[in-house]
């Protein structure tokens, strides 16, 4: 069959549907391939046609020429297929008005020697669509900033960035060292992205009526986000457990324990913030509603 070759208006389309990137490897400013995946290059339709860079379309085409290479080793003619739709509805989502997908910038060092960025976007449920890393080795760290927000406005301007205020140890470097890359739990990004977040969230805190402890659910829409438990430990600890924190918190001498349990469940309500809020206390199959945060006795008997 005759090889047909894509027309300069179908070229620029796949590219701008793909943020200008090789849907496997997610590198920009690099040479770029349009390939065939069937192998037929007289089938030349957008959906037959993947972007890869230079390397990638390659190691497709001699991929025992290659070292195996982490996160994608096989470039199978499904396998391409699969980057490209997956890589395709990400891109398309992240430039919607209001994105469900959300971006994290993590750096590793030390906070006085930043040594390397990286950039993690995902999918609501935690999937990893790009990571991009940016060394030191490759300008200062205003000039990797830059890069960073450039990266982050040619996917998706819309997109939410969370960063990580804390560095993570320098061995940990995706490029130099174990490699570790940081991501946010789906109900965070449900929190942050979720424009139904502000009208159909809601936190219930169930208070034992005969032991110091208390259970947090933070739902949306009835679906359950987080489960926190608080409770007293030892008489001394306030020990508050979730699915992503476990902290044992020194009771103090003032004010009262249960202004200081108190003061972390408001933290919580704070760091969630929850449309509505509803708290009971009794029987916990049937609890009894109350309008307020009161805690028992129990709390200061222990």
């Amino acid at each position: 069959m005759t090889r047909v070759r894509p027309t300069d208006a179908q070229y620029e389309r796949i590219l701008e549907a793909n943020a200008h990137r090789c849907c496997v490897c997610k590198r920009r400013c690099v040479g770029l391939h349009l390939h065939h995946i069937d192998g037929t290059n007289a089938n030349t339709v957008d959906p037959n046609l993947a972007v890869l860079c230079v390397e990638d379309h390659d190691r497709h085409h001699r991929p025992d020429k290659y070292a195996p290479k982490p996160n994608h080793t096989e470039l199978s003619a499904s396998k391409l297929r699969d980057f490209k739709i997956d890589w395709e509805r990400f891109v398309v989502e992240a430039r919607s008005p209001e994105p469900r997908v959300l971006a994290t910038l993590s750096a590793y060092g030390t906070v006085e020697v930043i040594h390397s960025l990286q950039l993690v976007m995902q999918w609501p449920d935690e999937r990893i669509a790009m990571k991009q890393s940016y060394h030191l080795l490759d300008g200062n760290l205003d000039r990797l900033t830059d890069e960073v927000f450039a990266d982050l406005a040619s996917i998706g301007p819309n997109v939410i960035m969370t960063v990580i205020s804390e560095p993570v140890a320098v061995e940990h470097c995706p490029c130099c060292g174990t490699g570790y890359s940081r991501k946010l739990k789906s109900a965070v990004v449900a929190r942050l992205t979720d424009p139904g977040w502000e009208t159909e969230s809601s936190a219930s805190i169930y208070i034992n009526p005969a032991q110091p402890s208390l259970a947090i659910l933070i739902s949306l829409r009835g679906e359950q986000m987080m489960q926190g438990h608080l409770h007293l430990c030892e008489g001394r600890y306030l020990h508050y457990h979730s699915e992503s924190i476990d902290d044992r918190v020194p009771v103090k001498r003032q004010p009262s324990v249960r202004t200081q349990a108190s003061q972390i469940v408001a933290t919580v309500l704070h760091e969630w913030k929850p449309t509505m809020v509803f708290i009971g206390t009794g029987n916990p199959d049937k609890p009894q509603m109350i309008g307020d945060l009161a805690l028992p006795k129990c709390w200061e008997g222990h």
